[in-house]
């Protein structure tokens, strides 16, 4: 799970950096809010640091649970970090519910 979420950050991060650069990519989806592009890459920042952080200290900031993963990647793909990081932590948090059963 912990990979899964440092990867999906990692993956975040470079599509936030290549769509603020203005190179396109299929990963890329654009952001649903209207905020401006540099507002955007600020809170999509944000949130692939607490990806970040809530992977490599667990209970610190957020919990490392299943649901909290979940919220997580639907604020990246909201935020512009791509689909492909969506789907990695996705992944995680639908691992973290099967242990949880």
């Amino acid at each position: 799970m912990k990979l899964l979420t440092v990867l999906g950050a990692l993956v975040g991060l470079v599509t936030l950096i290549l769509g603020l650069a203005r190179i396109e990519n299929y990963g890329f989806i654009n952001p649903v809010f209207a905020l401006g592009e540099i507002l955007n890459f600020i809170v999509g920042l944000v949130i692939v640091i607490l990806t970040f952080l809530v992977a490599l200290k667990p209970d610190k900031p957020l919990p490392f649970h299943w649901l909290v993963l979940f919220i997580l990647a639907i604020l990246l793909v909201l935020f512009g970090a791509g689909i492909w990081a969506c789907v990695l932590v996705i992944i995680a948090a639908l691992i973290g519910l099967i242990e949880d059963l």
